[in-house]
């Protein structure tokens, strides 16, 4: 079995180079997991249906997996008291959307 090519937006990136180094260990170590067997994650519910989410002690991996071209959308890492908000916001269509203060 092939291995799916994980892809890392340079925002998530940036985000993993800032955790503390244990932390920052896990995470890579998940990824190259979900690399291997995508369907490791679990399911998140309502509007975050299409995506799946890998526990890493407090934090969360939430992600996308493409089967057709074997690739895995590492989506965003973070806290799991703000991740999934911050993801649901991310994905919303933009009329959706709270109006940004400046």
């Amino acid at each position: 079995m092939r291995a799916y090519r994980p892809i890392i937006s340079p925002q998530v990136a940036e985000r993993i180079r800032q955790l503390p180094p244990d932390l920052k260990r896990g995470v890579r170590e998940a990824i190259r997991a979900i690399g291997l067997d995508p369907g490791c994650g679990e399911p998140l519910k309502r509007e975050l249906q299409d995506y799946l989410k890998y526990r890493v002690r407090r934090f969360r991996i939430v992600y996308r997996v493409d089967r057709a071209s074997k690739m895995v959308a590492i989506v965003a890492v973070g806290h799991r008291r703000a991740i999934y908000e911050e993801v649901a916001a991310a994905i919303r269509p933009r009329s959706r959307r709270e109006p940004q203060r400046r």
